[in-house]
């Protein structure tokens, strides 16, 4: 058994039984097993509880200190080994494991008694009875009466049992309530917090790019940034480089379009400076790399952005320039390179053209032409 650390997994396909708010079920459904392990970490093991029930599988995997286990032995987990028992007691109720370990690892099953005064205590504060299901959720992820409170400080609608055992399966903890709401984002209901943890919004994301100057931003658009991939990183390099006062639509524009820092960069170290974020996005998406740009400093052009995306649509390349210049054609500009480029007067035709003296560049495409 492999586990990571703060491993929470959750498992549901459609058609999985599940015990009704009230019911008088003694068990959550399904049978729950568990798995134990020695972690490389002095006084803390790897612990996966797991339940199937039918089609459903549920499982969450965590690093734990061995002293929040009762009655675990950790040196007979280390040893030869035998029988173990131990308890996970939580304000909403207790897992009682049995099983046997040895050399570092065990298993065995569980069983689960759901705490009534929990139930009772929710019930009183309107949110209702859970299911055992719920309740033996809410265990496991150490939902209890100090979350609810704080779901309630924080000005939340009044959750429902379900929404309180959605919540611990999505990692939405007492301490991530606490560090979104410390950052100003008390989403009113638990089921929209559910789903920016779900797609990765962390304090401390929320933290390191307020670091960079991005702040006060809704729900709505920090879930965007974070689905587009754009990393407080990312932010802090273009504010290096410029840009200090990016929309949220021009950061995900740009990380969409594969304009990165070091693009930006080479762009700047070439002389190419303050480019409007729509333009970096246009030079990105015709192919114009920062190696095409240095290749036309290199042959003495010095050019817009613009007439840079114009050259490399019509397939000029540093060599065709080079040899431009080579034969005595330094002087012309892009739209005569790409004139000559399109009527395809190849360096090779140059030289056989001028080999009785020097055409011009629109002699050459006439000649070309056949004109």
């Amino acid at each position: 058994m492999r586990l990571s650390a703060a491993l929470a997994v959750l498992l549901l396909i459609p058609g999985s039984a599940c015990t009704g708010a009230g019911s008088a079920a003694a068990q959550p459904s399904g049978r729950v097993t568990f798995e134990i392990e020695r972690s490389g970490q002095p006084g803390r093991v790897q612990l996966e509880i797991s339940r199937r029930s039918g089609n459903s599988h549920w499982t969450i995997g965590h690093t734990v200190d061995a002293a929040s286990l009762e009655g675990l032995d950790p040196a007979r987990l280390a040893g030869a080994g035998g029988p173990v028992a131990f308890r996970i007691a939580r304000e909403a109720g207790t897992l009682a494991c049995e099983g046997s370990v040895g050399h570092g690892r065990g298993r065995g099953e569980c069983s689960f008694a759901a705490d009534p005064r929990f139930a009772a205590a929710l019930a009183e504060r309107g949110i209702g009875r859970p299911s055992m299901d719920e309740q033996f959720s809410m265990t496991m992820h150490d939902i209890g009466l100090a979350y609810v409170d704080e779901v309630r400080r924080q000005d939340y609608d009044t959750p429902s049992t379900v929404d309180l055992a959605n919540a611990g399966d999505h990692g939405v903890t007492l301490d991530y309530l606490r560090g979104m709401g410390g950052h100003g984002y008390r989403v009113r209901r638990l089921g929209a917090l559910i789903e920016m943890r779900d797609h990765g919004v962390t304090p401390d994301y929320i933290e390191a790019l307020a670091r960079h100057d991005v702040r006060d931003i809704s729900p709505a658009e920090i879930v965007r940034l974070r689905d587009h991939g754009v990393s407080a990183d990312y932010v802090g390099e273009l504010r290096q480089l410029g840009y200090r006062r990016l929309s949220v639509e021009e950061m995900i524009e740009l990380r969409d379009h594969g304009v990165a820092a070091d693009y930006v960069r080479t762009l700047a170290g070439n002389g190419i400076r303050d480019i409007p974020t729509e333009e970096l996005v246009r030079m990105r998406d015709h192919g114009v790399t920062p190696e095409f740009i240095v290749a036309l400093r290199r042959a003495g052009y010095r050019l817009e952005t613009g007439e840079i995306i114009e050259l490399r649509d019509h397939g000029v390349d540093e060599s065709y320039v080079r040899e431009l210049r080579t034969l005595g054609y330094a002087e012309i500009g892009p739209e005569q390179i790409v004139r000559l480029r399109d009527h395809g007067v190849t360096p090779d035709f140059i030289r056989r053209a001028n080999a009785g003296g020097r055409h011009s560049p629109d002699d050459l495409v006439r000649l070309r032409s056949g004109g």
